[in-house]
């Protein structure tokens, strides 16, 4: 029941420009990839046909039962983040969409996410953000406490850009939507 609210709820974001977001992330990826916090499964009919495989991980077994429906032979992992049951090097790239806003430890994630990329690997998210406008940052800290117990743990608030920068990725990419919001990055693992 929590899947198909959880969809209705995205399905006017979708419409507003989020599908088209989620396209953009996974536009061009190849060989092995991990999508982490797949929940239930909204951007993998977007992944090119050709990829050597997807696997999509999420801490919801009901979301991720969705989420094979939408993608048939996708890989199915129920885990967490924080603690990937992967080896190093195992993949080429990691998908991560609205996820890092409600990962209790961010660091730990992408720490876990270096480890398994391999060298040369990208990391692309889209991720809602703190803004980059003081005003707009400041009303972010007044609503997040409220906005993430009503919404299971969600920071409105998160600088996931520096967050990203201090895992050791190289950022290639960043792109600030809806005033600073949001952002879209991509990100190289260039250190071993």
């Amino acid at each position: 029941m929590k899947a198909l609210i959880y969809d209705a709820l995205m399905a006017p974001l979708g419409w507003m420009g989020l599908t088209q977001a989620r396209q953009r992330l996974v536009a061009g990826v190849h060989g092995r990839v991990l999508e982490v916090g797949t929940g239930t499964g909204l951007a993998l009919p977007g992944y090119p046909q050709d990829v050597d495989s997807i696997t999509a991980l999420d801490i919801d077994p009901e979301s991720l039962m969705r989420a094979r429906q939408r993608r048939p032979g996708v890989g199915i992992v129920l885990g967490n983040v924080q603690q990937l049951p992967f080896r190093d090097r195992s993949f080429d790239f990691v998908i991560s969409s609205l996820v890092f806003c409600s990962v209790d430890e961010p660091a730990l994630g992408l720490s876990e996410i270096h480890r398994v990329l391999r060298l040369g690997g990208e990391l692309r998210m889209l991720e809602h953000v703190r803004a980059p406008s003081p005003r707009l940052a400041r009303l972010q800290d007044r609503v997040t406490p409220l906005w993430s117990r009503m919404t299971g743990g969600c920071r409105l608030n998160r600088d996931t850009f520096s967050l990203v920068q201090a895992a050791g990725f190289d950022v290639t990419r960043r792109a600030q939507l809806l005033d600073g919001l949001a952002e879209e990055l991509t990100a190289v693992r260039v250190k071993k």
